[in-house]
């Protein structure tokens, strides 16, 4: 996010939530489309099981194909694989406690928005379809994502914003503590409070929302069975 002031724009931080939606998103994907066939010769590895549903070799592969079409990054950058499987635990774990919201059909307008941006994203390196080719995905597997992005984004909201209220205290102390601190480590002066005030509530309510949803996933892993096939979970 960026605040402008005259002679100069100020980059403010969010936390990012996006992340955990991107993930969970193409975990829905992926089974709401079903698994791939394999190649005869191809066995589709195990990985881990959550409350008996497994999560595979196939199902790692395919995310992080959707993950780099989307955010433009090099196929599984920024996670190692026993990374990646926790983060699919903590999703598919999620994904059995949605199953009782109504995700619906969301606002196609957004969908269609997202689908443009990324042709036009990539229209100078082929166009979108010649790069889900390359990863060897489906136009539809990426509608399917972006459509089930919306609808997850719309849970989280439903079911955490309501409580993240943020006061004017808050605000305050966010403005004179970290977001000073980022101004000056970037040597720029510090615009008025009403300037960015609004921002600032912005970014601490979400990270409210992220607090709130990390403690959700901790008390759902220790109330369920996960199993590990393999090489053994490293410590957190």
């Amino acid at each position: 996010m960026f605040a402008t002031i005259p002679g100069q724009i100020i980059s403010i931080r969010r936390p990012k939530r996006l992340e955990l939606h991107l993930l969970l998103g193409l975990l829905l994907c992926l089974l709401a489309l079903g698994s791939r066939p394999v190649r005869g010769e191809e066995v589709d590895r195990l990985l881990a099981a959550v409350n008996g549903k497994v999560i595979t070799e196939g199902d790692l592969v395919l995310v992080r194909s959707l993950n780099a079409v989307i955010s433009g990054a090099a196929v599984g950058a920024g996670y190692d694989d026993s990374q990646a499987i926790e983060r699919l635990i903590d999703l598919e774990l999620m994904r059995q406690q949605l199953k009782d919201f109504n995700l619906g059909r969301q606002d196609d307008a957004r969908v269609q928005a997202r689908i443009q941006a990324l042709r036009n994203a990539y229209a100078q390196k082929g166009g979108i379809g010649e790069v889900l080719r390359r990863f060897g995905l489906q136009e539809s597997e990426l509608i399917s994502y972006l459509e089930l992005e919306s609808a997850i984004e719309a849970f989280i909201d439903f079911r955490f914003r309501p409580f993240a209220s943020v006061s004017q205290e808050e605000i305050s102390s966010y403005y004179q503590g970290r977001f000073a601190e980022q101004l000056r480590a970037s040597g720029l002066s510090l615009p008025p409070f009403e300037q960015v005030a609004s921002q600032i509530e912005e970014i601490v309510r979400e990270e409210k929302i992220n607090a709130m949803l990390d403690q959700w996933i901790r008390e759902m892993r220790r109330n369920s069975r996960i199993e590990y096939f393999g090489q053994a979970p490293k410590p957190e």
